[in-house]
């Protein structure tokens, strides 16, 4: 009997080892499952994973927003096409009232989210703004604004979907925002512009074509150019 004792102790040994080892592996896997959900969807566990799909045309509040993709499930929790084009025809009617010009964009940022590596939510100050100038057409027809849009749990400082659209200054604006960026924010006078031409190895002309409809920013402008070097230059003199 004290021979076999020793030879049980040696087979238990590996047994608890792979137990153990299980039990890590799923502590890991428990861990990553939840760091993905608090990124991407605030803690829910979804049954399939995110997938890029058609913005389908009968979806009419995103359908002409700028883009042709979206996430799905999308930064609502809305699993399904049909959930989707659900929730988001009530906000038509809103959309049209014209109450705020970013109107669109924010719900969609969250309805139909652009395909990106990782979701990327919309601007607080956007939604702050968008709240304060839809709210009292919401409130005349006996809707407040409701809590799955709370302005303070999406990003400030953080990378977040904002607008270019027309009229978007009338949005409020964090403190020290600028809407023109640094570099083209600086005037420079007609002598210097012809220094920096000339000091070049070629020159470049553009035009950009405004005619096409705006698109929110979310597409790129269509730019018609002509490069002149400097033997180009030669030529005409």
């Amino acid at each position: 009997m004290r021979s076999i004792e020793p030879l049980c102790r040696w087979r238990i040994i590996p047994l608890a080892l792979t137990m153990a080892l299980v039990s890590m592996s799923r502590a890991s896997e428990y861990e990553y499952m939840s760091w993905k959900s608090d990124m991407y969807n605030g803690g829910r566990s979804y049954g399939k994973p995110p997938q890029c799909v058609d913005i389908p045309e009968d979806l009419r509040l995103c359908h002409n927003v700028g883009y042709n993709q979206m996430l799905l499930p999308n930064l609502l929790e809305h699993e399904t096409m049909a959930e989707v084009k659900q929730q988001a025809g009530s906000w038509v009617p809103l959309v049209h009232k014209s109450c705020h010009p970013g109107t669109q964009v924010f719900l969609c940022s969250l309805f139909a989210p652009v395909c990106l590596e990782r979701p990327i939510y919309p601007c607080r100050w956007l939604c702050e703004a968008v709240r304060d100038g839809c709210t009292p057409i919401m409130e005349s027809f006996g809707f407040p604004w409701p809590e799955m849009l709370t302005c303070d749990k999406f990003p400030q400082d953080d990378v977040c979907i904002a607008m270019t659209a027309p009229n978007a200054t009338e949005a409020t604006k964090p403190t020290g925002y600028s809407p023109i960026c640094p570099p083209c924010d600086n005037e420079m006078k007609t002598d210097i512009i012809l220094e920096h031409m000339c000091a070049s190895e070629f020159a470049l002309e553009y035009a950009p074509d405004l005619m096409s409809p705006p698109t929110f920013g979310l597409q790129p402008l269509k730019v018609h150019c002509k490069i002149f070097t400097k033997a180009s230059f030669e030529k005409l003199k």
